[in-house]
């Protein structure tokens, strides 16, 4: 064979090997302005105030919403506090959204409580005053146990929760922390977590 042919064939080789490579970061690329698909678990808590005493009538509505579309397990610029009068009750209104592309189960891992700093109850929706009609999750809530299946790419389909606390305590100055961590089912490793935080004045 020539050296001439040969310097022809490599080259050719050469040439099909940097179209294909060029084809295939084309079709990986997609098409201009394509949005990235979210495969891995994604949850997303918001938490907002509700008010305080029954029909949130003190400190009332509206307020914003912490935490849309933030994600993190230490609560940063997704957390509430509120100052309260002993005495008095708290409602935070939650939600619970998939931002994943796959569905998934979500644990919802919340608080306790303590003597000074008690749970009402955890109920499924948004609500001002006490209801026994919506489903109750308080104990799963306090063990961690609390399951909500959704959707991929949840947005209509959230979670709205009420958490209601009281503060059956004459100490003042006193608070409390309460970290909400929302947990991906299909990996464990992966959550999101909200906090609501009050104090005694």
């Amino acid at each position: 064979m020539s050296k001439d042919v040969l310097r022809a064939r490599v080259s050719g080789v050469a040439m099909a090997t940097a179209l294909f490579v060029s084809i295939i970061a084309w079709q990986g690329a997609g098409p201009a302005g394509a949005t990235a698909i979210q495969t891995t678990p994604r949850p997303d808590a918001w938490i907002k105030l509700c008010g305080l005493s029954t029909g949130c009538t003190i400190d009332p509505l509206p307020h914003p919403w912490r935490g849309d579309d933030v994600y993190n397990s230490s609560g940063a610029r997704q957390k509430i506090a509120v100052r309260m009068e002993d005495g008095e009750d708290v409602r935070f209104w939650i939600t619970i959204q998939n931002d994943a592309e796959q569905e998934d189960t979500f644990v919802v891992e919340g608080c306790r409580g303590n003597q000074r700093f008690v749970i009402i109850a955890v109920k499924v929706g948004f609500l001002k005053r006490p209801n026994w009609r919506p489903p109750d999750i308080t104990d799963g809530f306090k063990d961690g146990t609390a399951t909500f299946d959704l959707p991929p790419a949840s947005e209509s389909k959230r979670v709205p929760l009420t958490l209601a606390f009281i503060a059956p305590t004459t100490a003042e100055g006193v608070t409390y922390r309460c970290p909400i961590t929302i947990r991906s089912q299909s990996d464990p490793s992966v959550s999101d977590t909200i906090v609501a935080i009050m104090t005694t004045y």
